[in-house]
């Protein structure tokens, strides 16, 4: 039954839209948010499903155009200026990227991808301690979620906090046991730390959850020769 109100057909579109977009049909995805925006120009949601399908093709400016107008027309959603802020980062503007994420948290303090987004700019912008403090709330926030949990890790060990970073490690394997990345990210850490006994130990954990062990054999013969 074909909809009977401008509306209707808008929104049918849109909903084709998002179809082909989780599909990743992206160019197809763009068409039907472009036939749902002629039909209603006010709408916003529109503008941001259409960005994300820019965003998704690495068409950023075009994404950013359609997430401002998102915002123009809702000021006060935080996942446009979510968007859009992951947007500028990939540009390069990390001021305006910034600026995006910080309204985001203004408007919805309890998120804690946008303390993740956040931190990640910071980080890149070398104000480690405002990333650490956003990591930090990203994992408050959501203490489940290894990603959150790894990425602190990873700027501990930047900042060589080792032990810290170790202890993260020892976070996300609780999380999920079986990914063999975490003992070899740990095993770098011990070796940091020069602790090279606790390393192998690391590379050998990780060995148990390979198919074929002997893809370790370098690393393992690395270590050993710290240890000698």
């Amino acid at each position: 039954m074909k909809p009977s109100s401008k509306s209707e057909q808008a929104d049918d579109y849109n909903e084709r839209g998002i179809s082909y977009f989780n599909l990743n049909r992206y160019p197809d995805a763009i068409k039907e948010f472009t036939k749902a925006i002629k039909l209603i120009e006010n709408e916003p949601d529109f503008y941001f499903n259409r960005g994300l399908a820019y965003y998704s093709m690495k068409m950023l400016e075009q994404a950013i155009k359609d997430y401002s107008k998102s915002i123009e027309l809702d000021p006060d959603h935080s996942d446009y200026y979510n968007a859009i802020g992951a947007a500028y980062d990939d540009i390069g503007d990390l001021n305006k990227a910034i600026d995006a994420f910080n309204k985001a948290i203004s408007l919805e303090s309890d998120i804690p991808d946008y303390y993740y987004n956040r931190g990640n700019v910071y980080w890149k912008m070398k104000k480690y301690e405002l990333a650490l403090k956003d990591f930090d709330k990203a994992v408050e926030l959501n203490s489940t979620d290894q990603i959150f949990i790894y990425r602190r890790h990873e700027l501990l060990l930047a900042m060589g906090r080792y032990e810290d970073a170790i202890a993260d490690l020892d976070a996300a394997i609780r999380i999920v046991p079986d990914n063999y990345q975490y003992y070899l990210a740990k095993s770098e850490a011990y070796e940091k730390l020069g602790d090279f006994k606790s390393a192998m130990k690391c590379i050998e954990d990780a060995e148990k959850l390979l198919p074929d062990p002997g893809l370790l054999s370098e690393r393992k013969r690395e270590i050993a020769g710290k240890m000698s």
